[in-house]
């Protein structure tokens, strides 16, 4: 049975929920992604569980488990209109690995994402807050050009493809090409990237 950490190509499809995944290559099962129901401070009292958890943005925790469902890791997202959240990539022991956080490269980085010639710049943290990797979505006038994936140094180590889930037009699906094996926590962040990316976009 393939390994999710084993592989140097995989695809993010989001089947039919909003905020659930898999990760398959080639058609074989890597992982599964799946919603975790979180109470709210303000629902410690209740004696069950809120069924509107699926459709609250305010805060989302996604599983990330393998075709047995023992927990690779989880994805952590806590929405705020007034100032952008990154998602938090946390260990099954609760130990912190990194994040995923919006990374605009300054005014110079702002101005090319308006004028469409850059995409979304994205940092990939580890636990201390240093850069790992920056991942960058193709920018609106080349919008089916590849994004890329780059190392703190500025060499790429990834690229992807976005393009229609092959469950549904509606949803997007992501293409990952790794160009070696990446060591840790660089390969889980890699890993969880998109998806993580995926949680500042609201669903459609």
């Amino acid at each position: 049975m393939p390994n999710l950490y084993e592989a140097l190509t995989w695809t993010i499809d989001e089947p039919q929920r909003p905020r659930e995944y898999v990760f398959h290559d080639g058609g074989e099962l890597l992982a599964n992604v799946t919603r975790v129901q979180v109470r709210r401070p303000d629902e410690a009292a209740m004696p069950y569980a809120n069924p509107h958890a699926q459709y609250d943005e305010s805060r989302v925790v996604l599983c990330v488990a393998g075709p047995d469902q023992t927990p690779y890791f989880y994805i952590d997202r806590t929405d705020d209109p007034m100032r952008p959240q990154p998602a938090h990539v946390v260990a099954p022991n609760g130990g912190r690995i990194g994040s995923i956080a919006v990374s605009t490269g300054g005014v110079k980085g702002i101005f090319k994402l308006m004028s469409g010639q850059q995409g979304g710049r994205y940092a990939l943290l580890d636990a201390h807050g240093n850069e790992t990797a920056l991942l960058t979505t193709p920018g609106l006038r080349n919008a089916k050009e590849p994004g890329t994936i780059a190392d703190p140094g500025g060499t790429q180590i990834a690229t992807y493809q976005t393009g229609h889930s092959t469950y549904a037009e509606r949803r997007r699906s992501h293409t990952v090409r790794l160009f070696h094996p990446l060591p840790e926590p660089q390969r889980t962040l890699v890993l969880a990237s998109l998806i993580g990316v995926e949680l500042m976009i609201p669903p459609g």
